[in-house]
């Protein structure tokens, strides 16, 4: 097992020069300093929501037998996760029966891509089961430290303004590519608030199930969730430790940026005309690599 590295704002920029490392934290710090006046602000004229207390955990999987273990169990033992919920498509290894015996109630959840199959398909079944008071989304390839789950209790009670965000993730790997995406990724979330699934999105149950608001979409549902996610209340980014997997990224290198920022992009751009074809997203980038 790859040892974890810690991730905090004073990590953003690591193995940069010292100028360049000072130069990329200057705009997260004034955007921390920003955030912290803003909740001092709104916690004194907002309503308290009803406090949080539970977490349900969702994992969407397929064929996820050498990772499903290790991500259940870096969470389970947290005392505000009620459940550990693992929403498989039908998955042809052993990640159903291993999820069962690490702890998880497996949900499955297979159908077609155009019929609210793919990843957001899974998800919102997931959360349609859920009964926690917050839900957190995590993928199989992700380890989450039990303690990110206290922050995110933590600042949902002491906000009640903010409604979900996401946890800052590293990726296992010490190469020094990886630490510009993680650079972009923190960017993205932090000042678009547009955070990817791998980025461990989380938001109060409630709400989000009430009005529908999940896209069950095979891809791009994180990004669509983001921008939905506005209309209920403030969102925020924690600057956590949370593990990804770099494999996709090892697979396809930088084939694989190119193609998100271009795609991510388009979709953008096409969903303020109309809602853009995700079956065919899909079908682009699964396609070429299975």
């Amino acid at each position: 097992m790859k040892k974890k590295p810690d991730f905090t704002i004073t990590t953003i920029g690591q193995g940069f020069p010292a100028w360049a490392k000072i130069s990329v934290q200057l705009p997260f710090l004034f955007l921390i300093a920003w955030e912290t006046l803003r909740t001092w602000i709104d916690t004194r004229k907002t309503r308290p929501a009803t406090r949080c207390r539970t977490v349900s955990i969702v994992i969407p999987t397929r064929n996820e037998e050498h990772h499903i273990v290790r991500c259940i169990r870096s969470i389970a033992r947290n005392p505000h996760v009620c459940e550990v919920i693992v929403v498989d498509a039908a998955s042809h290894d052993q990640t159903q029966s291993l999820a069962r015996k690490a702890g998880a109630s497996v949900l499955i959840h297979d159908r077609s891509i155009e019929s609210g199959g793919g990843r957001g398909g899974q998800i919102k079944a997931g959360i349609n089961e859920a009964s926690g008071d917050v839900v957190a989304v995590v993928h199989a390839d992700t380890i989450l430290p039990e303690n990110e789950i206290d922050r995110v209790i933590a600042v949902l009670n002491r906000c009640p303004d903010i409604v979900g965000g996401a946890i800052g993730c590293r990726l296992d790997s010490s190469l020094l590519r990886f630490r510009f995406i993680e650079l972009a990724n923190s960017f993205r979330a932090a000042f678009l608030k547009i955070s990817f699934g791998d980025q461990v999105q989380f938001f109060r149950r409630s709400p989000v199930v009430s009005h529908n608001l999940f896209p069950d979409m095979p891809i791009m549902e994180d990004v669509e969730f983001s921008i939905r996610l506005h209309q209920l209340g403030r969102r925020t980014y924690l600057f956590g430790n949370a593990l990804a997997s770099t494999r996709r990224w090892e697979q396809t290198g930088y084939r694989n940026a190119g193609w998100v920022i271009k795609n991510v992009a388009i979709y953008l751009v096409r969903r303020l005309r109309k809602k853009p074809d995700t079956s065919r997203i899909y079908r682009r980038y699964y396609g070429p690599y299975r």
